[in-house]
């Protein structure tokens, strides 16, 4: 073939490759389209409005049951990885090995204050994980010292407590506790001004902001199940909330839409505010979770308010609060207000164009409000960081 020929040579092979290769994927994946588009054009894509088409939906029932069996595949490959790795270091270091990498707690029969707990071997693997780290210690103590062949009993040692609160009911925070900052891209803003403050004052933070993100999709993004993984791991005794730009639409549930607002939509996502909650309770974690300020959209300001009532009702437990941030940027009204005259008198820009999200100026207004829930040691909380 010259190389005029190849000049002229026609381009619909490709791109008919092309289109093909889309087609199948939005087939497969059209459900995972249908919430990206949702999450970042915050509109209806359409796509699984069809998955009442037997045709149409298959790709999505297809790619389930092959994620399924990857998965159980993969489950299989980690079992049988755990079961060579233990049997190589049995092979290695004895059958002894079996004992310290399974410690065993036994519990005797609970009569009152008799109830007591033995720990017999080793325990240099016991896992220090908040709510457990004063049990390692002292087994730890116990084994030193020699007297790990008395009976050992749980009940004595010192319980871990939530960080306490002063007289003005804000949270007490010191060098050795760790706040964690969970939200949308409504919180990216706001988190760095946060952490530069706590940081003057030696109380470390955790960003784990994220765009595009919320509640009423956890197969695009799980914060629920990110927060049981991180509070453990990092130590967290303080977790602040800022969510709900994304959430103001409708969930896909059982590949069907449920409409936002309608009753099992508020209970679904009225459940997962309280996973998050409980759980982070539970490790011991205060919760501070602010609402959602009042939207330059009318479609999200009317939703933030469904979302407001949810957060503050899952959040009245008193352990865990409920701070509304309407009043800081806008007064007491439910009207979107971009600009605001403060105390002084002076006029500021606070909210972007788009209607959502925030200046600096109101970023840190954010992070004022955030930190006047704390009493912080040596830090100035009435000031940008």
């Amino acid at each position: 073939m010259t190389s005029s020929a190849k000049e002229h040579s026609s381009p619909w092979p490709t791109l008919s490759v092309l289109a093909a290769t889309l087609a199948v994927v939005v087939w497969l994946r059209h459900d995972a389209l249908d919430i990206y588009w949702l999450q970042t054009r915050h509109s209806e894509l359409g796509l699984s409005s069809f998955s009442d088409d037997g045709l149409w939906d298959g790709g999505v029932r297809f790619t389930g049951a092959l994620n399924k069996e990857l998965a159980a595949q993969q489950a299989q490959l980690d079992e049988l990885g755990s079961r060579l790795t233990l049997a190589s270091n049995i092979v290695l270091g004895g059958r002894e090995i079996l004992d310290r990498g399974h410690p065993q707690v036994a519990a005797q029969p609970a009569h009152g204050a008799d109830r007591q707990t033995t720990v017999p071997g080793s325990v240099d693997l016991v896992k220090a994980t908040r709510g457990q780290g004063a049990v390692a210690l002292e087994l730890n103590k116990a084994r030193l010292s020699g007297s790990m062949e008395q009976p050992f009993t749980l009940e004595n040692l010192a319980k871990p407590e939530l960080p306490p609160l002063n007289g003005d009911g804000q949270i007490v925070l010191t060098e050795q506790d760790k706040v964690l900052l969970v939200g949308d891209s409504m919180m990216q803003g706001v988190a760095p001004h946060v952490a530069r403050a706590l940081q003057k004052a030696n109380i470390p933070s955790i960003d784990l902001s994220r765009q595009s993100t919320g509640l009423t999709y956890p197969n695009y993004f799980d914060w629920p199940a990110t927060v049981q993984k991180t509070i453990p791991s990092a130590k967290v005794t303080v977790m602040v909330v800022f969510l709900g730009a994304n959430d103001t639409w409708d969930m896909i549930l059982g590949g069907r839409f449920e409409r936002f607002g309608t009753e099992k939509w508020q209970s679904v996502y009225a459940a997962r505010i309280d996973s998050m909650v409980k759980f982070a309770e539970s490790q011991h974690v205060r919760v501070v979770w602010l609402g959602a300020p009042n939207m330059g959209r009318e479609k999200i300001n009317s939703g933030v308010k469904v979302l407001n009532q949810l957060y503050a009702s899952q959040t009245n437990d008193g352990v865990a609060r409920y701070v509304s941030t309407r009043e800081v940027l806008g007064g007491n009204s439910d009207a979107y207000q971009k600009h605001i005259t403060k105390d002084d008198g002076k006029t500021v820009t606070v909210r972007t164009d788009d209607g959502i999200h925030f200046t600096r100026d109101g970023q840190v207004m954010l992070s004022n409000l955030i930190l006047r829930q704390f009493a912080i040691p040596a830090a100035n909380v009435n000031k940008s960081s």
